[in-house]
């Protein structure tokens, strides 16, 4: 049986996005909302019964919250390339097998526009 899993966090950061021509060139900040989908066989569960850990993405929260992305990540921290990375950081962690999905809005405050990356 396939079991899919969600869990969500925010996360407070600033960024700048080198290179742009408008508002986001300077230092601004953002409540990100990060939602994050896992699939996966029930036959990989662990023996407590745990498909994956909801702990890697308090990890990911840790690893961003509060900080300049621009210093903790390479690259340029755009809505789809911090997806990008965040979903690597996950899929890095989880056991072969399991289907990742992250959305990432800018705001937690839900609007009509967000990036989304993953398996499926």
């Amino acid at each position: 049986m396939e079991l899919t899993l969600h869990t969500e966090t925010t996360i407070d950061s600033c960024h700048q996005l080198v290179g742009y021509n408008g508002k986001c060139k300077n230092w601004h900040g953002h409540t990100w909302l990060v939602k994050v989908w896992f699939k996966g066989d029930s036959k990989l569960v662990d023996d407590v019964g745990i498909l994956v850990d909801f702990g890697i993405v308090n990890e990911v929260k840790e690893w961003l919250d509060h900080k300049k992305v621009n210093d903790v990540i390479q690259g340029n921290p755009t809505a789809e390339n911090i997806s990008q990375i965040i979903y690597n950081y996950i899929k890095d962690k989880i056991k072969e097998g399991i289907k990742v999905k992250v959305r990432l809005y800018e705001t937690a405050v839900l609007k009509k526009t967000y990036c989304e990356c993953g398996d499926w």
